[in-house]
């Protein structure tokens, strides 16, 4: 039996969680006997980390180099871009005919969903990626067409997205497919403490609040710069450190509340790292303040280092992995947040084991519903003969 050919499509491979995942995927499956798995993404090549190994490690990924429309007036642009997008993904998945197409990133199948419609692409998989509410008007009608009439599997990431997406999208079949986290890997990364603050040039008298994620409103850092402005005047020696890309609008918002809370000097952007671990070993405990994730591979990563968490309502209860999670309540004032980035003794329950998260073991997850859809396919095509 040949090996059947998966095409993977993103719109670009810079800082982000479906990226990290996306390249979990390419390490994983590089040499699998059964599957040829290339990644198509529309952008070009980024200075972000994971572009820098897909180049290292010659892993099978085509760039489009984002063609663009010649329109240069500003609000028709983004009307006229998208047959330029469409053409140029039909392109791409003419010329590399898949037996199976796996989107990441929702909002993607506006752009591509008709291309492998027409291409008669046999097996077809959309990863959840985000929160299902947050899909709205064109992007909305594209992703429940492919999932009610196009044949696309959902994959989720955890159980409580299944219930969000069967709200928002339709009781569809959807399969379960966790974000993967190479447990070992990040375990052999863990120093101490110590050596953790020397190497970003911490003080071991400070008391380090992190913050790991791309600065945008759906982190909703604003809160916890107010949490951490009350916690500062319960200990003066807080510092609140930010790891993570930015949009430049949102972090000169953030960068404003700083300043009027006056605690700038109490506050540092340390941008994107390669390597985070140090950070989370730092760090006396985790912030996640976002309004909502899919995952929350950051909650996960942190647990592993050892790293005390406090998470908001938004994120899934699933990636509770140890005692040292504090979930907050949605309602929860700044106030509320600032004594529980404080309360060093809190210990919770821990909701899943760590081993349903090891990357390795979802690979194989993947690839066994791959296989089981593509066997699916074909018991069709043959019964129809």
């Amino acid at each position: 039996m040949r090996k059947l050919r998966v095409l993977h499509l993103i719109w670009s491979m810079g800082a982000g969680g479906a990226q990290q995942i996306v390249l979990n995927y390419l390490r994983d499956f590089q040499n699998d006997p059964d599957i040829d798995l290339k990644l198509c993404v529309y952008t070009g090549k980024t200075k972000s980390k994971y572009d820098q190994e897909i180049e290292e490690n010659h892993y099978n990924v085509q760039y489009l180099n984002f063609p663009k429309t010649c329109v240069k007036i500003p609000y028709l642009k983004r009307y006229f871009q998208i047959p330029v997008s469409k053409k140029n993904w039909r392109k791409a998945i003419e010329d590399n005919r898949p037996d199976i197409v796996h989107v990441h990133i929702s909002a993607l199948l506006s752009i591509t969903l008709d291309a492998v419609v027409d291409l008669n692409v046999p097996v077809r998989f959309d990863t959840l990626h985000s929160d299902p509410r947050r899909y709205r008007g064109r992007e909305l009608r594209y992703i429940k067409r492919a999932f009610s009439k196009e044949g696309f599997v959902p994959l989720c990431v955890t159980k409580e997205q299944v219930s969000l997406a069967q709200g928002h999208y339709g009781n569809f079949d959807y399969e379960l497919i966790p974000n993967g986290v190479d447990v070992e890997a990040l375990r052999r990364e863990i120093v101490s403490k110590e050596s953790a603050r020397r190497k970003h040039g911490l003080s071991s008298e400070d008391f380090v609040v992190l913050a790991v994620g791309r600065i945008n409103p759906i982190k909703n850092f604003s809160l916890l710069i107010d949490a951490f402005a009350l916690l500062l005047k319960k200990n003066p020696r807080g510092l609140l450190v930010f790891a993570g890309s930015c949009v430049p609008r949102e972090k000169a918002k953030l960068v404003r509340k700083i300043e009027s809370y006056g605690i700038a000097d109490r506050v540092q952007f340390l941008g994107s790292l390669s390597n985070v671990v140090p950070l989370y070993c730092a760090a006396d405990v985790l912030a996640v303040t976002s309004i909502s994730e899919s995952f929350s591979l950051v909650t996960l990563e942190a647990q592993i280092c050892g790293t005390r968490c406090v998470i908001s309502n938004g994120v899934p209860s699933e990636v509770i992995v140890s005692n040292a999670v504090r979930k907050m309540d949605a309602q929860d004032s700044a106030e509320t947040w600032a004594e529980a980035l404080l309360d060093t003794a809190y210990k919770g329950e821990k909701v899943s084991d760590i081993e349903e998260f090891d990357v390795h073991a979802v690979s194989r997850k993947l690839k066994n519903v791959y296989l089981k859809k593509w066997n699916e396919y074909m018991e069709r095509a043959n019964a129809n003969q």
